[in-house]
């Protein structure tokens, strides 16, 4: 099973590798395998990018004020899943954007997921109040 596993991995292009090396490399994220050839990447338990590795496209968080200029520079920025249409992207890797734009994407995803995540935890520690009978 092992010598498959390293044949389907061996088949990506070389820039879903790249990006799949960006998205590990980032400080407290961590991959969540969603099927062979597909990976979710997660901060603080929340999404910030799902990979899809056979078919070389990922899909990123991305400011809702973004997407429309995204979709209009670049043919190869567009949607492909049931996530919110606003706020998330899908970008393909093979299409025409630079891939130092995709890394810069992904980067602003992991930024909006992370400072979303931080938001709750900062809200739950204000709350803390001890009353005195």
């Amino acid at each position: 099973m092992k010598a498959r596993a390293k044949a389907v991995a061996g088949a990506y292009s070389a820039r879903v590798v790249a990006l799949e090396a960006f998205l590990t490399g980032k400080l407290g994220a961590s991959e969540v395998k969603a099927s062979v050839n597909a990976s979710m990447y997660k901060v603080a338990d929340k999404v910030f990018a799902i990979l899809s590795k056979k078919t070389g496209y990922v899909v990123l968080k991305s400011p809702p004020e973004s997407v429309p200029m995204l979709k209009e520079v670049y043919a190869g920025v567009g949607h492909k899943t049931h996530l919110d249409r606003r706020r998330w992207i899908a970008v393909e890797l093979d299409a025409d954007v630079p891939m130092k734009e995709v890394q810069r994407l992904a980067t602003v995803s992991y930024d909006l997921v992370r400072a979303s995540a931080e938001k709750p935890a900062k809200r739950k520690a204000k709350k803390v109040v001890t009353r005195a009978r």
